[in-house]
């Protein structure tokens, strides 16, 4: 009987992974870039890339001086310097040959997985096979995973794919007595993907479980699901704590607020089986979603047809995924701003998973025999009442009748098929309703992406080949900063300049990188944005002249070549018919751009820039994590030396103490007097580094250890099992 299961399961799980394989071609019908927008063109790739590059040339991706406000990697998190799976992604990355097609690989991939992983957790709940396999594709078609983070949030798409797989893990290993391999594996990989709103919902999945075990009386459960439970907050801790001790100097720290940006109202929940329903959503986009971003699932209203009475008796059962579910709402509904997390919103897939599978296994287990009356008048009545506040959302009749009568009459068919026997009973086979809803599905999709072709994030239309990166600033020398927003000019920019990581690409060593964190003070002193675009005032800024030192700041960051961007907003003096400083030439100019580069190049980026007077240090080595001078000459007084690098946390010296930044950011040491002849080295080492590596040591090593110690009773059973099948049977006489 189990391996009758296991067999159907197996071919329900290669068909359901096929579906939202086919499901996840639909998008590119009408647009071939769909999943190449926004941060996966300006962020991600270019992440990949460098980590790449590095792999290759032998290299950790850990830090990096010359990516300055983008250089602190550990820190940064979403770098995944502790995941395989990132590492692979990069060398692979650094080998593709066109870029839009390795991200739509890797994101058709990863919606593979959330339905294969979504399908086995909807199981491990006693769903049936066909409804289990309606909710694995069903997941992959909703609203804010196709047009957010498919197409642009890849990270976001990366922890969410992984979440359903990791609980089925959790859950199959507390209260089957399951291999915590199948837990701890896919943890292990979402977590240090480094995007804390996956961590944040493992925690919830987590503390569900442990709530199921409760209720159970297993203790067994709970302390197994608590060991689980440990080993991830190591890894959590390894990956977030250089980032938690990183954040007083970042721009991501803050209290608690609520601008309305990219928050949800109950109102478009409640639509959220609409697929045309456009809800009022404040985004960049302005005050009302572009696309259906709250989409769920066109037969979420059959809910209506569950019988209520018996759900109770498996309210322990399933109490874990109704917590999920309630977390992840009241998360959803949130303020903006809950300190360093953003953006509520991006809590709508795990509603999203939680709706779906608390939907089939209800469907599956509790559906009523007979529809009555007043069922069939509740059902209309959230059908009625949901297509009114979707058409009074956004008032457009076409497409509120469009997609209205759509899913209206995918229900009508769903209801006659599951209720009307002697008509329909040749189609009530678990394979026939299960194709005959992702067939409306796939349908309702294919509607969405004729009237919503892309996402609502911007596709700055950046290259799709990497050798399309490197004929930009042909003549840079040293460290380059890019003053201006490129975004403005449009996409034959490109043949020009570069924006965010991309500039990891090409061979320039360019400050302007993508950084979510960013260094606050370096950031507001240059009025340098998350993106790396700046305002045309940064172009002053680089030329005037630092009190404290009497240096020019663009001496004191290390810049060599100055790439100023036409601002079509603003007077041409304003952006790039600016007097070219002294000590300087053009280089370049086009209608767009020019291109200043020093007649001098200092070629210093990381290094000294600026001794107190009567000092004078040299250059013994150096390095992204460390610099070593040598004092050759000072006054009787202490002296004071300034490094063209950011003052991260986590710096230490010896031979010198640090002293306040200069400028509130820029590197600065104080050395002893009597230091003639002796050195000076300054060394960078991530806060809180010693307990990284210990946190990752100790939880691979715990990880190991339990799943090979389980291997053991499991073959002992095994063997006295097959054992007990060769004895000959006793014959009586």
């Amino acid at each position: 009987m189990i391996r009758t299961r296991h067999r159907n399961d197996v071919m329900w799980l290669t068909g359901t992974v096929a579906a939202a394989f086919l499901g996840s071609l639909i998008p590119l019908i009408s647009n071939n870039r769909f999943y190449y927008y926004d941060d996966t063109q300006a962020g991600a790739f270019g992440i990949w890339f460098e980590i790449g590059t590095k792999l290759s040339a032998g290299e950790w991706p850990l830090f990096s001086d010359t990516a300055w406000g983008a250089g602190n990697y550990a820190a940064e998190g979403q770098w995944g310097i502790w995941n395989p799976l990132i590492l692979l992604l990069g060398w692979l990355a650094s080998r593709s040959a066109n870029i839009v097609v390795f991200s739509t690989i890797l994101k058709i991939a990863l919606l593979c997985i959330l339905s294969g992983g979504t399908f086995l957790l909807a199981r491990s709940y006693n769903a049936r096979p066909e409804w289990g396999a309606i909710a694995g594709v069903a997941v992959t078609l909703t609203g804010f995973t196709v047009y957010m983070d498919a197409a642009s949030w890849v990270t976001g798409l990366m922890v969410f794919s992984l979440l359903p797989l990791t609980w089925w893990g959790l859950r199959r290993m507390a209260f089957q007595d399951g291999n915590p391999f199948f837990a701890l594996v896919p943890a292990y990989v979402l977590i240090t993907i480094g995007y804390v709103h996956g961590t944040l919902m493992l925690v919830v999945v987590v503390l569900g479980l442990l709530l199921e075990a409760w209720l159970k009386r297993s203790r067994r459960s709970a302390l197994r699901l608590l060991l689980a439970g440990f080993v991830s907050g190591l890894i959590a801790m390894a990956v977030y704590l250089p980032g938690v001790l990183t954040a007083p100097v970042t721009a991501r720290t803050g209290g608690i607020a609520n601008s309305g940006f990219l928050t949800t109202d109950l109102t478009g929940l409640f639509t959220a089986w609409v697929p045309g329903s456009l809800p009022q959503v404040t985004g960049w986009w302005g005050g009302f979603a572009t696309v259906p971003l709250l989409y769920v699932a066109w037969f979420l209203p059959l809910i209506a047809v569950v019988d209520y009475s018996k759900v109770k008796a498996a309210s322990r059962e399933m109490s874990a995924l109704w917590f999920v579910g309630v977390v992840s709402l009241a998360l959803t509904l949130a303020p903006s701003d809950l300190g360093p997390l953003r953006f509520p919103i991006r809590i709508m897939p795990y509603v999203s998973l939680a709706v779906l599978l608390t939907f089939s296994v209800m469907i599956s287990r509790f559906r009523v025999h007979v529809l009555s009356r007043g069922r069939k008048v509740v059902t209309a009545g959230i059908v009625t009442s949901g297509l009114y506040l979707a058409w009074s959302q956004y008032p457009s009749f076409r497409t509120a009748a469009f997609f209205g009568l759509l899913a209206a009459g995918g229900i009508v068919c769903l209801l006659a098929i599951l209720y009307y026997p002697p008509r329909w009973s040749r189609f009530r086979g678990p394979v026939v309703v299960a194709a005959g809803v992702l067939l409306v599905s796939m349908t309702i999709t294919a509607g969405q992406h004729m009237a919503f072709k892309a996402s609502p994030l911007p596709d700055y239309r950046m290259p799709d080949t990497p050798e399309s990166y490197a004929r930009q600033l042909p003549g840079a020398q040293g460290g380059t900063f890019i003053v201006g927003d490129p975004t403005k000019l449009g996409p034959e920019i490109w043949n020009e300049t570069l924006a965010s990581n991309a500039w990891y690409l090409n061979s320039a060593e360019v400050q302007n990188l993508y950084s979510p964190i960013m260094f606050a003070r370096y950031a507001e002193d240059l009025c340098i944005s998350s993106h790396g675009w700046t305002c045309g005032a940064a172009a002053t800024k680089l030329f005037e002249t630092d009190p404290t030192t009497g240096r020019v700041l663009a001496d004191l960051l290390s810049i060599d070549t100055v790439q100023l961007l036409r601002d079509p907003d603003a007077p041409s003096y304003d952006s790039i018919d600016r007097k070219l400083p002294g000590g300087w030439h053009q280089e370049s100019r086009s209608a767009d751009s020019v291109v200043w580069v020093r007649n001098q190049p200092l070629l210093n980026t990381g290094q000294l820039v600026w001794t107190s007077e009567g000092t004078t240090l040299s250059l013994v080595s150096e390095s992204n994590q460390e610099i070593v001078i040598r004092v050759d000459q000072m006054g009787e007084a202490p002296a004071k030396a300034v490094l063209s690098r950011l003052a991260w946390p986590g710096y230490h010296a010896e031979g010198a103490t640090l002293a306040a930044p200069l400028r509130g950011y820029l590197l600065e040491v104080d050395i002893p007097a009597d230091s003639v002849g002796k050195t000076v080295t300054v060394r960078f080492e991530p806060p809180g580094w010693p307990a990284v590596v210990s946190s990752v040591v100790l939880a691979v090593g715990v990880s190991f250890a339990w799943g090979i110690a389980e291997l053991i009773p499991y073959r002992r059973r095994k063997g006295n099992t097959q054992t007990d099948r060769l004895r000959p049977t006793a014959h009586t006489p």
